[in-house]
């Protein structure tokens, strides 16, 4: 446990030589005990006996005193405070004994070793002419550790190769774990992990909120975070809108000192939620009680430590140093932290802190409807496919828009939609989901957000491969969705032996069967419609006659309807304009079609205000850049994605439900 500081070490410094300067204008001590006694005396948070003070070692004295009371020779001293900076010099590496020496087993990203050529699983048998062989760490730490810029020589047996070789590293300051972490969460929430409160802590934040960037809002975590210096944590709590008041101390006296916290810019913004555990204490719970106190920040997680008590260090006259409880502290409130600790505002697992916050934030102020399927009532494959059923025809890449898959505690998932009918879609991420992970479905319908939630295994399911409607389709042909929507539907048929026949090209009878099935035209009660080359015993007669009671096929001439002749791109466009009652739109009409499109071969054609009104509404592209190829003849391909798009884009709308998902 770190503990808190009143001041930081630049200020401590100067707090010790005022103590140094006391020490030698009253008394000489004859040894530490000595000295003190008469700190514990003065200064301790509660009045002590003097039974306990005359106890005769300094570990008996402690023995009757709070844990946090420590005496520390000059040596653990610097350790301690290195915990709480985060940083050492050394080599820049983590060890574990061995026979031999010590074997390394990690390179800090920070340290100096990582830049030479020491490897994880060397082992390190001698350092500047002193063997390590039958050392302890404890022991060899001594001649690993030194001051920045100086050398260690390092002798190193490399296992792997069976060779012993020199290498020398110039210890220098090594980050043991960084005081920020940061990250973009999916959803654009941003993510700051403090790991202690030191004289860094604030602007290393105020660095990392900037690298993250503009966010819609903040997780804080705290978790594991033992504490630090007491005007960290004021700097810290000063990045909070809203936080006035830090905390109030309580000393010996009984006389109750409100602390403000030190107003930092620029400061978080939007909804800020912080995270807390069991190890969050000292500093970590000034922070939770200042911030849910004043309404600042909503905490997730579980009850902190509970060590609601200050200390300052001592500088003996031996140089040894003597960390002694001086204060009690409180929320700004006056609620008691020591041996309670602080409640969160939402009790979560352990370990799920952070995704739960995360789905929270990412929730807030939204309406939701929650989904729910058989088969995510438990953790599903890696390779997940989730099939959406919604209450109307809608385009697939508009849904897909509106749809985000994100990773609790991670980033967003990036993710294929495709239509399986007109009202389902198949929704399954680009890449396998991470194992073990908890996830988001999110789909915006306008109205409210429609919600999932699931967790994956770390199985992947092998997938039967997807039964091919027509043997001459495939999955990567332009035309391929628009196949197998139709299909599904009931709206296409092919061509014999399992075969669309994309390529050939589409005759008017074709093309009129196809209206009057996708239209769901009356084929029954049908007249002759008069054309001499379409015949009532062939299979396309009814259609003929439903399309053109219709009003959407004329034929050629008053008794010839063109049985046979392939259709066109400029005819198709006056179809599908006539069918699905397509218009231009606002001064596109008045512009004419070569204004208002990119096409320089439509302009002379009978059919340029229909391909106006089809490229406007979305539905058709050129064969190039600047053509349309109004002469050219339309393949079976192309006319069901023409058809396919028409659809869609008669049932598109702002607001929609999803129906159901599996």
């Amino acid at each position: 446990m770190q503990g808190l500081f009143f001041l930081k070490k630049k200020r401590l410094w100067a707090s010790l030589l005022f103590s140094i300067i006391l020490a030698c204008q009253s008394v000489v001590f004859a040894d530490d005990i000595d000295e003190i006694r008469e700190i514990i005396k003065d200064g301790y948070y509660v009045p002590v006996s003097q039974e306990i003070l005359d106890k005769p070692t300094i570990d008996e004295i402690l023995e009757e005193l709070d844990p946090y009371t420590e005496f520390f020779t000059k040596q653990e001293f610097d350790e301690f405070i290195k915990s709480i900076d985060m940083n050492y010099v050394g080599i820049g590496i983590i060890g574990e004994q061995h026979d031999q020496g010590v074997k390394v087993v990690y390179l800090f990203e920070t340290g100096a070793a990582i830049k030479t050529a020491l490897q994880l699983d060397d082992i390190i048998i001698e350092v500047n002419g002193t063997g390590l062989t039958g050392k302890t760490i404890d022991e060899a730490q001594e001649y690993l550790l030194g001051s920045p810029g100086t050398t260690a020589h390092l002798k190193v047996f490399r296992p792997a190769t069976n060779e012993t070789i020199a290498i020398d590293v110039n210890r220098a300051l090594t980050e043991i774990a960084p005081t920020v972490e940061s990250a973009w969460l999916g959803g654009d929430i941003g993510y700051l992990r403090l790991n202690s409160f030191n004289e860094d802590s604030v602007s290393e934040l105020q660095k990392a909120m900037k690298n993250v960037g503009q966010v819609d809002g903040w997780i804080v975590d705290i978790r594991d975070n033992g504490g630090g210096y007491l005007d960290a944590a004021q700097d810290v709590a000063g990045l909070f809108p809203g936080v006035e008041v830090a905390l109030i101390v309580e000393g010996q006296e009984h006389d109750a000192n409100s602390f403000t916290s030190n107003k930092q810019n620029p400061q978080l913004t939007g909804p800020i939620f912080l995270l807390i555990n069991a190890d969050s204490a000292s500093a970590s719970e000034i922070l939770a009680g200042a911030v849910q106190d004043q309404k600042a920040a909503r905490l997730y997680g579980q009850t902190t430590f509970g060590k609601g008590v200050a200390q300052t260090v001592f500088e003996l006259s031996s140089g040894n140093f003597f960390k002694m409880t001086v204060a009690q502290f409180y929320t700004p409130d006056g609620y008691v932290i020591d041996g309670t600790g602080i409640k969160p505002d939402v009790e979560t697992e352990i370990g799920e802190e952070l995704k739960v916050a995360h789905r929270d934030m990412l929730l807030l102020d939204e309406e939701t409807a929650t989904l729910s399927g058989q088969k995510f009532g438990g953790a599903v494959p890696v390779n997940v496919e989730i099939a959406v059923h919604l209450n109307g025809v809608f385009s697939a890449d508009t849904l897909k828009e509106k749809v985000s898959l994100i990773e609790l505690g991670g980033k967003n998932v990036e993710i294929n939609v495709e239509p399986t009918s007109l009202e389902g879609f198949k929704i399954t991420p680009a890449k396998l989901l991470k194992p073990e992970s908890s996830y988001l479905l999110k789909i915006d319908s306008g109205i409210k957000d429609y919600v999932l939630s699931f967790k994956t295994s770390d199985k992947i399911e092998k997938k039967e491969p997807t039964q091919v409607k027509f043997l001459d389709v495939k999955a990567t042909d332009f035309f391929a969705n628009s196949a197998i929507v139709l299909y599904n539907e009931g709206l296409l048929k092919g061509i014999g032996e399992r075969k669309f026949g994309p390529e050939i090209q589409l005759t008017r009878e074709q093309a009129a069967v196809f209206f009057a099935r996708i239209l769901g035209l009356d084929t029954e009660g049908v007249v002759n419609p008069g054309f001499s080359d379409v015949k009532a015993s062939e299979y396309y007669y009814s259609s003929v006659a439903a399309v053109k009671k219709a009003g959407i096929m004329n034929g050629k001439s008053q008794n010839h309807f063109g049985t046979g002749d392939v259709l066109t791109r400029g005819e198709m466009a006056a179809l599908l304009v006539r069918a699905f009652q397509l218009q231009a739109k606002g001064a596109a009409a008045e512009l004419g079609v070569g204004a208002a499109t990119p096409f320089n071969d439509v302009a002379k054609s009978s059919f340029a205000n229909d391909i106006l009104k089809l490229y406007q509404s979305g539905l058709a592209g050129g064969t190039t850049k600047t053509t349309y190829s109004p002469e050219k003849a339309v393949t079976r391909g192309e006319f069901v994605t023409f058809l396919y798009r028409a659809l869609v884009s008669q049932g598109n709308s702002e607001d929609f439900a999803v129906v159901s998902v599996e």
